[in-house]
C-alpha cells in the first residue's frame, strides 16, 4: 500500500458562505450561544460511529484513533448557535428509535455503515462533507492479509482459500473485496464467513494448522491498530492484494434538518480547516471537505493500487488555495498528477498591466491577485471567473510610489471564508466580500500604526489568521507585530518591536503552545497568539539576512533557512520557549527566497541546485542536483509522492519524492519563451489547475493527463 506523508491545511469553496459571519471556535467561550432560551432552534444531536473516535477505539498507537469529537461539538455550538449533543456509538439503532425522522442529528461515521444503519432504521439521511485523514484523504481500501508464511503472493493465488470477509456494511471489507477477487478470477462461495471485526477475522486466520490455507479481509485504517494493540505481532501478516479506494468517514444530516440548517451545518463542518487545533483533535490534514457524489460508487470497478489523477472537483484534491503557499501555509496539498501532461493545455489567460510578485489565491469558481493601473499610480486587485477568466470585480484605490522590482503588491491575498484580505506594497490593507468585492473595512498599516522605517521593498509579508486575529507585520516601534479583528478590522492586540522583514509568518503548536513564528528585520522570534506577548527571540550568528524565506514547522520543531545563516532546526522545551542552539544545520542550503518543504524525514528546497536533506541526522545533505530550471528561486509543492517545482520562465519539473537521488518524473514548459519570463510569484494549485503569473499574463492550466 502508498502512504502518503502527514503533514498539516482543504478549505471549501463555499467556506462560510450559509453561516454569514462566523464566530470562530476559538472565541467560543466568550460568545458562544446557547439553545436555552424559548426561541432557540431545536438541539442538533452529533452521532459519532467514527471508528477512530476515542471513546469507540483505544490509545494503542500514539496521536492515532484517539479522535475527540467533544471538541467538533463544541464548535458546531459555537458557528451554529444552538446547543450540541455528541453521542457515540457503533450503531445507529442504539441511541436513535426507528423512524427517528424528528429528531435534528448529524451523524459522522463510516459512509457505508451509515448508509445501512439508516435504512434499516428508515431514517432519511444526507451527505454533506468527508473528513480528511492525517495524510489529507478520505477513502480507505480493504487489505486481504494472510499469515507470514503463507505461499500467496496475490490476489489470484486465493483460488481455493477459506476467506474471512467483512459484513456487509462494511464496503472495503464486503463489497470492494468481492468485486477484487471476482476481477482475480477467484471463486466466491455461495456462503460467505463473515467475521464482524477485523481482529475477529486476522486472529482466526493466525489459530488454523500451517496446513489450512485461509485469508482474511481487513480495514486499511485498522491495520495499525491491530499491531499497536497486539492483537497481532509485527510481520505475523502479511498483504497480497488491495482494495479499490472506498469513501471513509463521512458526515450526514437526518431526521429534522432544514434545507437552510443544512446548508448552515455544512459551511461550519467545511470550515473547520481554518481551526488548526480542531483540526488537530480529529487527526485530519484538511478537516472537513465536500462531498463528492462518486459518478459510479455503486457500481464494482477494477481493483487498483494505482491512484487515479483527480479531476478539479475531487474530493482528493483541494478545493481552495486560500493564500501564501497553499492550504496549509507549507506547500503541502492532497494530491498531485502522477505526471505533467505532454503539452500544454491552457485553459486561459489574463493580460496584464505590469509585472508583479504578489501571489494568487483560488477557489473552485474565484482567482484573486493583485495588480497595478495603467498610469502606474493604482493598485488593482482582481477576482477572476475560475471556469473562463472572465473579471467578477475590480479593488482599485490610489497607491502612487516607486520601488525596487516595481510597486505591485508583494502578499498574497488570503482567503477567510466570505472574506478576502489584500495587502498592497505601500501598506493598503482591505477586507472585501469575496462575492462582490465589497469593501468591509480598511486600514494602511504605516499610517494607521506608524513605522520605523518603511521596507525597502514594501510590505512583503502575507497576512496570516490564526484563531480568528489577523497578523500583520507593521514595523513600527509600538507595533511590530499586530493582530486585528478580520471582520472589523479592530486592533486586538500590537506588540512593540524592530522594523519589518520581509518573509511571512506561521502558527503552530512548538512546545505544546500556539504561537505565531517569523522574523523581524533583525531577529526570529515568537509571539503569543492571544496576547501579542513576545515570546522569545533568536538573534543569527551573521547579520544581514533579509529574512525572505517562510519558517517550517517540522513535527513540533521549527525549520529556519535564510541566505546567510544557512539552514537550521530548533528545538522547544515545554513551556513553548525555543531552545536557542540549533539542533541541526546545514549551510550548503541558503536560499535567500525560497521556502523549504516537508517530506517524513527529509527537507527539499530549490537555491539553484535543488536539495535534500536529512533532518533525522543532523541535515545532513542527502543530495543536490542542478537542473535547467532551477535558479535562486522556485515555488515547491508537494503531495508527500511527488513535487512539483515551478522553475525559471514558468519551466514545472515533477520530480519523485526520493531521498537516494534526485529522480524527474516529467517536465512542461508553460510559456513558448521560458528565458524571457522573470517569474517570482507563487502559483495556485485547484485540483489540476494550476494559476501562474508571467511577466505579461496570468494563465490558467490543466495538469490533468489527455
Amino acid at each position: 500500500m502508498t502512504f502518503k506523508q502527514i503533514s498539516y491545511f482543504l478549505f471549501c469553496l463555499m467556506g462560510c458562505l450559509a453561516i454569514g459571519t462566523p464566530t470562530t471556535w476559538a472565541a467560543e467561550k466568550s460568545v458562544k450561544k446557547t439553545a436555552d432560551t424559548a426561541d432557540s432552534p431545536q438541539p442538533l444531536t452529533l452521532i459519532v460511529m467514527d471508528p477512530l473516535a476515542s471513546p469507540l477505539s483505544c490509545p494503542c498507537v500514539k496521536g492515532y484513533a484517539q479522535r475527540k469529537y467533544e471538541k467538533l461539538g463544541e464548535y458546531l455550538e459555537a458557528q451554529l448557535g444552538r446547543k450540541v449533543e455528541v453521542k457515540f456509538s457503533e450503531a445507529l439503532a442504539k441511541v436513535l428509535p426507528k423512524n427517528g425522522n424528528g429528531q435534528a442529528c448529524l451523524i459522522i461515521g463510516k459512509q457505508s455503515v451509515v448508509r445501512a444503519d439508516a435504512k434499516a432504521l428508515k431514517l432519511k439521511v444526507h451527505p454533506v462533507a468527508r473528513l480528511s485523514d492525517l495524510k489529507g484523504e478520505t477513502t480507505q481500501t480493504g487489505l486481504i492479509v494472510v499469515p507470514a508464511g503463507d505461499p500467496a503472493q496475490s490476489a489470484p493465488d486465493l483460488q481455493g482459500y477459506r476467506i474471512f470477509f467483512g459484513p456487509s456494511e462494511s464496503a472495503e471489507k464486503h463489497q470492494a473485496a468481492m468485486s477484487l477477487l471476482k476481477q482475480a478470477h477467484v471463486s466466491i462461495p455461495p456462503k460467505l464467513e463473515i467475521s464482524q471485526a477485523c481482529s475477529d477475522g486476522a486472529c482466526k486466520i493466525l489459530e488454523f494448522d500451517k496446513n489450512v490455507r485461509a485469508a482474511a479481509v481487513i480495514s486499511s485504517y485498522a491495520k495499525p491498530l491491530l499491531q499497536g494493540c497486539g492483537t497481532i505481532k509485527k510481520g505475523d501478516l502479511r498483504v497480497v492484494a488491495e482494495t479499490k479506494p472506498v469513501p471513509f468517514i463521512t458526515a450526514f444530516t437526518g431526521g429534522n434538518v432544514s434545507a437552510t440548517e443544512q446548508k448552515q451545518i455544512t459551511a461550519a463542518l467545511l470550515n473547520t480547516v481554518t481551526e488548526p487545533e480542531l483540526c488537530q483533535a480529529l487527526e485530519s490534514l484538511l478537516g472537513f471537505v465536500p462531498f463528492e457524489q462518486e459518478a459510479q460508487e455503486s457500481q464494482p470497478q477494477k481493483a487498483t493500487t494505482k491512484k487515479k489523477i483527480a479531476d478539479p472537483q475531487s474530493k482528493q484534491t483541494s478545493s481552495v488555495w486560500p493564500g501564501w503557499r497553499g492550504p496549509l501555509r507549507n506547500g503541502t496539498v492532497a494530491q498531485l498528477p502522477e505526471s505533467l501532461p505532454a503539452s500544454v493545455i491552457r485553459l486561459w489567460d489574463f493580460k496584464l498591466a505590469y509585472a508583479g510578485l504578489g501571489g494568487i489565491a483560488a477557489t473552485s469558481d474565484r482567482v484573486i491577485f493583485g495588480d497595478r493601473g495603467l498610469d502606474n499610480q493604482t493598485d488593482v486587485f482582481r477576482c477572476l471567473s475560475a471556469s473562463d477568466g472572465k473579471v467578477q470585480w475590480v479593488l482599485d484605490y490610489l497607491a502612487p510610489g516607486e520601488l525596487d522590482y516595481g510597486p505591485s503588491p508583494r502578499a498574497t491575498p488570503l482567503i477567510d471564508g466570505e472574506r478576502v484580505i489584500l495587502l498592497g506594497a505601500f501598506g493598503d490593507l482591505h477586507c472585501v466580500e469575496i462575492a462582490t468585492g465589497n469593501v468591509l473595512w480598511k486600514k494602511n498599516i504605516y499610517r494607521d500604526f506608524g513605522l520605523n522605517t518603511r521596507p525597502t521593498w514594501g510590505a512583503c509579508s502575507s497576512p496570516l489568521i490564526i484563531d480568528h486575529r489577523l497578523i500583520i507585520n507593521p514595523g513600527a516601534k509600538t507595533a511590530s507585530l499586530v493582530a486585528l479583528d478580520p471582520e472589523t478590522g479592530k486592533t486586538l492586540w500590537q506588540t512593540p518591536g524592530a522594523d519589518a522583514a520581509y518573509g511571512s509568518f506561521i502558527a503552530g503548536k512548538f512546545g505544546g503552545r500556539l504561537q505565531i513564528v517569523g522574523h523581524d528585520a533583525v531577529s526570529l522570534g515568537g509571539w503569543d497568539v492571544k496576547t501579542g506577548q513576545r515570546l522569545w527571540t533568536v538573534v543569527p550568528e551573521y547579520t544581514g539576512d533579509f529574512n525572505v524565506p517562510t519558517p517550517l514547522a517540522v513535527d513540533g520543531q521549527l525549520l529556519v533557512t535564510t541566505e546567510n545563516n544557512g539552514t537550521r532546526l530548533y528545538d522547544f522545551d515545554s513551556q513553548g520557549i525555543i531552545i536557542p542552539r540549533p539542533v541541526a544545520r546545514n549551510e550548503e542550503l541558503s536560499p535567500d527566497m525560497s521556502s523549504p518543504i516537508q517530506i517524513g524525514d527529509q527537507v527539499y528546497c530549490v537555491w539553484n541546485d535543488m536539495y535534500c536533506l536529512n533532518r533525522k541526522k543532523s541535515l545532513k545533505t542527502l543530495w543536490n542536483a542542478p537542473d535547467q530550471a532551477f535558479g535562486d528561486y522556485a515555488a515547491v509543492i508537494t503531495d508527500s509522492r511527488r513535487i512539483l517545482v515551478v522553475g525559471k520562465g514558468g519551466r514545472l519539473v515533477m520530480v519523485d519524492v526520493n531521498p537516494q537521488q534526485f529522480k524527474v518524473n516529467s517536465r512542461l514548459d508553460l510559456f513558448p519563451d521560458p528565458g524571457r519570463e522573470n517569474i517570482y510569484s507563487h502559483c495556485a494549485l485547484v485540483g489540476n489547475r494550476l494559476y501562474l503569473r508571467g511577466e505579461s499574463e496570468l494563465i490558467c492550466v490543466d495538469l490533468s493527463a489527455h
